[in-house]
C-alpha cells in the first residue's frame, strides 16, 4: 500500500511515500481503508507515535494522527462494528491506504458527512470536548478565551463553548481576516495579538471581571497574560504550545487569583481512557455535530502524492480550519 512515511535522512526528518506492506487486523483491531486523514500541526515534529495511546504499533513509521474511511477487516474478538462501516477516529499511521486500530477507538461516520469532513473531525472534536466540557467544567453563563482560535482545534473549541451556553467566548489570533470569518460564525470577540491589549479586551469584554475560562493553544509566551486575563477562581486549560513549552510564571498572580492550571494531552493516555473520552463526547456533542452547529472548516484537499504541500501550507499558517490528505 502506499503510505506518507518519515525517513530521518542527512539533514533531518522528511516525509516520503512509499510502497508498504498492508497491515494486518491483531486481536481486538479493524483494518480500515482510509479515504482521508486530517493534518495537524502535531505532524510537523514527524514525530511518530505522538499519540500513543491512540493506535496499533506500526511496521512503518507512517505519519498522520486521523482518519476517517470504511471497515474493511476484523480482528479476532471484534463484534461491534462490521465491514463497510464508515468511521474515523484519532490513531497512528493515517497517511496511509489502510489502517489498523483497535475497535474501542472508532467513531461512527455521520451519515450527511463526507469523508473529508470526517477526517477532520476526531483530534480537534475529542481534544476540545475534554478540554472546554470535562475539565474545562464550562457552566453556561460563563466568559471564555480561546487563545489560538483561528486554529482547528481552537475553531472547535468556541463552537463548543457557544452550544454549551457560554456568556462570551472571545478569541484571539494574528489574523484580523480570520476573526473576522469567525465572527461571521459566531464568536463574539477576535483579538489580534498583534495590534490589541489581549487582557484589557477581555476584561472590556467581561465587565472587568475577566475569563472564567482559558483554553490556551499558545503556551510559553502567554502563561502570565492567561492569569491577568482569567476571572479570580479561573480555570487555565493547557492544551497546546504553539507558542513553546517554557516560559515564566508569576507564583503570586497564580495564588492571588486562586487559579486552576490544567494540563492535558492524549500522550499518557490509555485506549480505556481514551474510549471514555470518545464516549463522553459522542454523548453530549453528537446532537450538535449533526445539525452542524459544530463543524470545522476545510481549508484545503491534497492527495498523499501532494502531502509535502499540505505540511508546507500548515508552516504557512495562512489556513483557517483544516487541512485533509485524501488516499
Amino acid at each position: 500500500m502506499r503510505a506518507a512515511v518519515v525517513v530521518d535522512r542527512a539533514g533531518g526528518k522528511r516525509i516520503e511515500v512509499q510502497d508498504v506492506a498492508r497491515p494486518e487486523p491483531g486481536a481486538g483491531e479493524v483494518l480500515v481503508r482510509v479515504r482521508a486523514a486530517g493534518a495537524n500541526r502535531a505532524d510537523l515534529a514527524m514525530s511518530v507515535g505522538h499519540f500513543r495511546g491512540a493506535g496499533a504499533v506500526l511496521d512503518a513509521p507512517i505519519a498522520g494522527l486521523e482518519f476517517a474511511g470504511e471497515v474493511v477487516e476484523l480482528g479476532e474478538g471484534v463484534t461491534d462494528v462490521r465491514a463497510g462501516d464508515g468511521v474515523m477516529a484519532m490513531g497512528q499511521g493515517a497517511f496511509a491506504e489502510y489502517v489498523r486500530i483497535d475497535h474501542r477507538l472508532l467513531i461512527p461516520v455521520p451519515g450527511s458527512f463526507s469523508w473529508e469532513e470526517a477526517a477532520a473531525a476526531p483530534v480537534a472534536f475529542m481534544t476540545m470536548h475534554d478540554a472546554v466540557v470535562t475539565n474545562g467544567r464550562l457552566r453556561a453563563g460563563e466568559a471564555v478565551l480561546v487563545q489560538g482560535v483561528t486554529s482547528g482545534v481552537g475553531i472547535a473549541a468556541f463552537q463548543i463553548a457557544k452550544v454549551k451556553g457560554a456568556r462570551t467566548v472571545i478569541g484571539t489570533s494574528t489574523s484580523d481576516r480570520k476573526l473576522a470569518t469567525l465572527e461571521a460564525w459566531g464568536l463574539d470577540v477576535g483579538v489580534n495579538t498583534r495590534t490589541d491589549d489581549v487582557v484589557q479586551r477581555v476584561r472590556d469584554a467581561t465587565d472587568g471581571k475577566g475569563a472564567d475560562l482559558v483554553i490556551d493553544m499558545i503556551g510559553g509566551p502567554v502563561i502570565n497574560q492567561n492569569m491577568q486575563a482569567a476571572a479570580v477562581k479561573g480555570r487555565i486549560i493547557d492544551v497546546g504550545r504553539m507558542g513553546g513549552t517554557k516560559g515564566e510564571i508569576d507564583l503570586d498572580l497564580h495564588s492571588l487569583k486562586r487559579i486552576t492550571f490544567v494540563g492535558v494531552t492524549f500522550r499518557t493516555r490509555s485506549v480505556d481512557e481514551i474510549q471514555t473520552i470518545i464516549r463522553l463526547m459522542v454523548d453530549d456533542l453528537w446532537p450538535d455535530v449533526m445539525a452542524r452547529r459544530i463543524k470545522l472548516p476545510v481549508d484545503r484537499v491534497v492527495s498523499i502524492d501532494r502531502i509535502a504541500d499540505a505540511y508546507a501550507h500548515l508552516r504557512s499558517n495562512a489556513h483557517l480550519g483544516k487541512v485533509i490528505v485524501t488516499m
